[in-house]
């Protein structure tokens, strides 16, 4: 019988970045879109629904080009465009999802440590944060290319929370896909769900303290006990 989770008593808590605490869909779609065009080929529809947003860099673009039957021998030329593009954007169009900064502030206020663990690349991670006025709140920020072995592996978790000082099992993880649980599960960190994020089925398969839509609902359940 696993352990009753009690968010009050989490002593700090790492976030996915993309699709958990800034909604980037719009920015990391059009700067793939136009670095397509640029390339050669054709630009995405207006809603088209970018797959592999959870994988680690270029693994986003490598699903797109797939999808889209964009030879992946241009890979670097795509690369590239996209790295240009992505930074001229400089997260114009992300925004944190509402309840974030409220949420951020109340961790923050109980001295809850704070970790952002992301599969983007660090200095695109940091970069999105400084934008949106983010930095400030995390001591640990963690991308792609900081460990090893990125998410779905336990290593950026266990890293992020041995930087911390807190013992993975006395803190949380806050992700939105498949990818996040995994990663957590592999920590031994309890997993939260934020379900208005951009992942799917594939998280039910993994085992969740919590899960929630808005993050309103986080500041009023400090005192509920749920089984992970």
């Amino acid at each position: 019988m696993t352990a009753p989770f009690l968010l009050a008593d989490c002593k700090a808590i790492a976030f996915d970045l993309d699709g958990t605490l800034l909604d980037t869909m719009h920015d990391i779609r059009a700067s793939v879109s136009v670095a397509l065009r640029d390339c050669g080929y054709g630009e995405l529809p207006e809603n088209y629904l970018m797959p592999n947003l959870h994988g680690a860099f270029p693994a986003v673009l490598v699903a797109v080009m797939q999808d889209r039957n964009v030879p992946l021998s241009e890979l670097d030329a795509v690369i590239k465009a996209y790295t240009k593009h992505y930074a001229y954007l400089a997260h114009r169009n992300s925004q944190p999802y509402p309840g974030v900064i409220d949420f951020l502030e109340d961790c923050q206020s109980r001295g809850v440590k704070l970790a952002v663990c992301t599969n983007k690349l660090h200095a695109s991670a940091l970069k999105a944060l400084e934008q949106k006025g983010l930095t400030r709140y995390f001591s640990v920020v963690l991308g792609s290319d900081s460990v090893s072995r990125p998410k779905p592996d336990g290593e950026p978790l266990l890293k992020a929370f041995e930087a911390m000082g807190v013992a993975p099992a006395q803190g949380a993880y806050v992700g939105d896909t498949h990818v996040d649980a995994m990663s957590a599960n592999n920590a031994g960190v309890p997993f939260m769900w934020f379900r208005a994020g951009y992942g799917g089925e594939l998280v039910h398969e993994y085992p969740q303290a919590l899960a929630f839509d808005d993050y309103a609902e986080l500041l009023t359940v400090h005192d509920t006990t749920l089984s992970s």
